[in-house]
């Protein structure tokens, strides 16, 4: 009996590109595990490889923004050589934007997943505020934009959010469209009531777990992972640090992804970019990861991986992070998303306990995820979807 064979467009892969991009790397590993034949299209020429996967590199997949990448994509769905990958597979799999392909791979008869890891279809920004109450996605757009990037961005882009509608119309093809969490799922049947009969959820496989010794010292750590975005909440860690600084003078808040930044708290500490590996041994000595998030994220991989690795998340009770930790410790520190206050109170919380309880806490959240996200019921889910939509 013949492998069943999966062709996976992606435009970035590992390392490169964020939770999204990091899944992709795990469900690819677990496809092949599983005895799928699996080739990748990708944008990135230096990706990190999984063995026993071909990858192919298609430099226009690597735009420089989705419209220039749905043009592109275009372009190569018509192409020879990618007739003949798609002709080759089973059923074409896209966890990110490449949705422009999705028509050609139907007229060749091919079966398409869709793997959903923010709102693309139904957000031009692929963002989904939380208590987001919008009349359109033109002032969505703008408001984003002009917190996020500035007012002349703001003025160029919301113009374009018509032009998502494609987006919309091209993942209505899809076989089986896949949500991370119950709390993303709720919102597309929502707002994209066509796709309910096939959409469906199954959360993301949990990272391979390297070993973190924590090791708390008497200098109190933070760590914040969300870089200088907006829609992450760095307006409010900058807001918090300030306050705290009169508090708590042995407190230090390390924040990766922050660059160019000339008056930051004197007990913040600017890491810039640092490689997975870096990220991971930070945990051994920080007491709370901070996560201030404005918009409904579907999985936040750093909040899972922070309670893998002991580190209680202080985070917004937004997107799918309550289904997180419902039923472990971390329930306690979620607080409202954008009350700088509440923030507050829960990190003072966390600063206030010994270092024995912050360890003994950060051994039931490690076994609480490990229950939650059982590897062999995620696999299983995995698998099932692809040979169902096979079926």
């Amino acid at each position: 009996m013949s492998k069943p064979k999966v062709l996976i467009v992606q435009e970035l892969w590992w390392p490169k590109g964020g939770g999204g991009i990091f899944a992709t790397h795990l469900i690819t590993k677990v496809l092949v595990r599983h005895g799928f034949e699996v080739r990748v299209v990708t944008g990135v020429k230096d990706h990190e490889d999984v063995d026993n996967v071909v990858f192919i590199h298609e430099p226009r997949l690597k735009a420089s923004n989705k419209l220039e990448l749905w043009f592109n994509a275009y372009i190569v769905s018509r192409e020879g050589w990618f007739r003949k990958l798609v002709k080759w597979a089973d059923v074409v799999y896209i966890p990110r934007y490449a949705y422009s392909m999705i028509p050609r791979v139907k007229e060749l008869g091919r079966r398409v997943i869709v793997h959903l890891h923010d709102y693309q279809p139904i957000s031009y920004t692929s963002v989904i505020f939380h208590g987001d109450n919008f009349k359109s996605d033109f002032t969505r757009t703008f408001y984003y934009e002009l917190h996020q990037h500035g007012l002349v961005r703001a003025l160029v882009a919301s113009p374009l959010t018509p032009i998502n509608r494609l987006a919309r119309e091209w993942v209505s093809w899809a076989d089986a469209v896949v949500c991370v969490s119950n709390r993303q799922c709720e919102i597309m049947r929502e707002r994209m009531p066509e796709v309910s009969d096939r959409s469906t959820v199954i959360h993301n496989p949990l990272p391979d777990a390297f070993p973190v010794r924590k090791e708390l010292g008497d200098d109190k750590v933070l760590l914040y992972l969300g870089g200088s975005s907006f829609v992450k909440g760095f307006h409010l860690v900058l807001r918090v640090a300030n306050e705290l600084l009169r508090k708590h003078r042995d407190l230090r808040i390390l924040m990766t992804r922050v660059e160019g930044y000339r008056s930051l708290p004197s007990n913040c500490a600017a890491l810039g970019e640092l490689p997975y590996r870096d990220v991971v041994k930070l945990h051994s000595r920080v007491y709370a990861l901070l996560f201030p998030s404005m918009w409904e994220e579907p999985l936040p991989y750093v909040v899972l991986e922070s309670m893998l690795m002991g580190t209680i998340p202080i985070a917004a009770r937004t997107g799918g992070v309550p289904e997180v930790v419902v039923g472990s410790p971390a329930e306690d520190y979620l607080f409202t998303p954008g009350d700088v206050y509440e923030f507050m109170d829960k990190i003072g919380a966390v600063l206030t306990q010994s270092k024995d309880y912050l360890l003994d806490v950060g051994v039931k959240l490690k076994e609480h995820v490990l229950k939650l996200f059982s590897t062999e019921y995620v696999e299983n889910r995995i698998v099932g979807l692809f040979e169902s939509v096979l079926n």
